[in-house]
């Protein structure tokens, strides 16, 4: 078992909801999302979509409008969450704007890695 991240981005210059990106759990493998940091210049909401949770409506206010603002000083904080993923799973995140100015829509999921092959 192990504590881990991934981060998505993605050119959003749109007010409609836009997908940034999925990650995979593997097979035999479970995450549990503990975190979630989402960030686009002109802020928004951002909405979770998990293959096998067809029902999660996963939706967060974006953290902040700077998408570094996690290495900033006045550091913006994920919000925490706490959902469990077997593999194989597809998770995805998808950004919606409050205006049309292009930018780099980026999404952090922090989790706990356990399962087949996940070592320390």
């Amino acid at each position: 078992m192990n504590t881990d991240s991934q981060i998505i981005s993605a050119t959003v210059a749109s007010v409609a909801e836009t997908q940034v990106g999925t990650i995979n759990v593997p097979a035999g493998r479970s995450y549990r999302l503990t975190g979630i940091f989402a960030a686009h210049g002109q802020g928004g909401t951002c909405r979770v979509a998990i293959d096998t949770y067809p029902s999660l409506q996963g939706q967060y206010v974006q953290n902040a409008t700077e998408i570094n603002a996690m290495a900033a000083a006045s550091a913006a904080s994920p919000t925490p969450v706490n959902i469990n993923v077997n593999g194989p799973a597809e998770i995805s995140a998808f950004v919606t704007n409050s205006s049309a100015t292009t930018g780099t829509a980026r999404v952090m999921f922090n989790y706990i890695d356990s399962g087949a092959g996940a070592t320390n």
